[in-house]
């Protein structure tokens, strides 16, 4: 449940991030980018453990990350497109080094999943607060 809560708040925040019309390049870019390549793990290290979990709740939290992430994720794309900003095509070292420790970890990797997954999602909380006070179109 609690999961499932996460994913749900994350999914609404990618939408009202973006309910101004109009951003400002920069700082758009930047937290459209931010956004893009924390959704693109989320929805990535989800695959992988799909074929990886023993606990029947961690495949049930990871469908239902690609599921909702990957609508979050093209709607991201809809409207930074509208707005003439890039969305990145993978994401970041850091997290491209995560996927790479789930790939290749021997048995189940039910625990290192949901670590990510909670600090990925910690991380988009704070973006989107960040962008809400400061950004271009904060207030």
């Amino acid at each position: 449940m609690k999961l499932r809560l996460l994913s749900a708040a994350l999914c609404t925040g990618v939408a009202l991030g973006f309910a101004h019309p109009a951003l400002s390049a920069e700082k758009a870019q930047d937290f459209v980018n931010k956004a893009a390549e924390g959704g693109i793990f989320e929805v990535e290290s989800s695959k992988i453990v799909q074929g990886k979990a023993k606990d029947q709740a961690v495949n049930e939290f990871a469908q239902k990350m690609i599921t909702d992430h990957g609508a979050a994720n093209g709607k991201l794309q809809s409207i930074a497109g509208e707005q003439k900003l890039q969305i990145p095509a993978e994401t970041d070292a850091k997290h491209k080094s995560d996927l790479e420790a789930l790939k290749s970890a021997n048995g189940s990797a039910d625990q290192s999943y949901v670590k990510m997954q909670q600090d990925a999602h910690a991380g988009a909380v704070k973006l989107f607060q960040d962008y809400a006070a400061d950004g271009d179109n904060a207030g």
